[in-house]
């Protein structure tokens, strides 16, 4: 998002620029059609001219702000709000040169546009950085919840990898297998079923250092029951 940021940067600079030399450079008076027009001077000019800086200005920090982000959640949220925040200050950069060039256009109404647009443009930003706090809460909600699954499946894996005998690889690649297409996702009313896997897994881990086949199928088959029980409670909760 910082290259994004520097190449609107560069455009927005470039915009900038332009408003200003346009303002510069305008005759005092232009004829058309054989009517003289008159450029917009004196105060008036001099406070339309500052509001309409300052509109580039916020346009430049709202997308600052839109391109700090660097997660990818914030990424996939901000990067159509710099396509919108180009296409904004084109709206100022031409808004307020007709300002500045039209004396008897009235000043204040594409003024109250140019800042409606920043309005709009800013609100555009506040609504997608608290989407973007939403997911980033909700994902981290999910890997929390994800954890525990996660953790027994690696442990299972491992555990299955060191038995010796045949009969003992069997229970152990029967836990494995239960574990693989179990629900991944835990929750507080699961804790009680979960500590109870957590108790009779480590019994297997016993059996299988003990290498007692006996013992390991009995914590398997305990395993496989309370999977089971855990998988239809997830059902549930759904």
């Amino acid at each position: 998002m910082k290259k994004a940021f520097r190449i609107y940067l560069i455009a927005w600079a470039i915009m900038f620029v332009l408003f200003n030399v346009v303002v510069i450079a305008l005759p005092k008076e232009t004829t058309i059609a054989g009517v003289t027009y008159t450029k917009l001077d004196g105060a008036r000019a001099w406070i339309i001219l500052i509001l309409f800086e300052l509109c580039f200005i916020g346009h430049l920090l709202c997308t600052w702000f839109a391109c700090k982000q660097n997660k990818l959640s914030g990424t996939f949220y901000r990067l159509p709000l710099i396509r919108l925040s180009y296409a904004c200050v084109i709206v100022t950069l031409v808004l307020g040169c007709l300002t500045m060039a039209i004396p008897n256009l009235p000043g204040v109404i594409p003024l109250l546009v140019t800042l409606l647009i920043l309005v709009i443009y800013a609100f555009a930003i506040l609504k997608a950085a608290a989407a973007v706090g939403i997911v980033e809460e909700i994902d981290e909600k999910v890997r929390e919840n994800a954890m525990f699954m996660r953790s027994l499946t690696a442990d299972a894996n491992a555990l299955a990898a060191r038995a010796k005998s045949e009969p003992v690889k069997a229970a152990c690649k029967k836990v494995v297998e239960a574990v693989r297409y179990s629900d991944p996702m835990s929750n507080e009313a699961l804790y009680g079923v979960e500590s109870q896997i957590t108790t009779e897994f480590s019994a297997l881990q016993s059996a299988v250092i003990a290498d007692s086949a006996e013992d390991a199928a009995a914590s398997a088959g305990e395993l496989l029951g309370l999977l089971k029980e855990r998988n239809e409670k997830c059902k549930l909760l759904k």
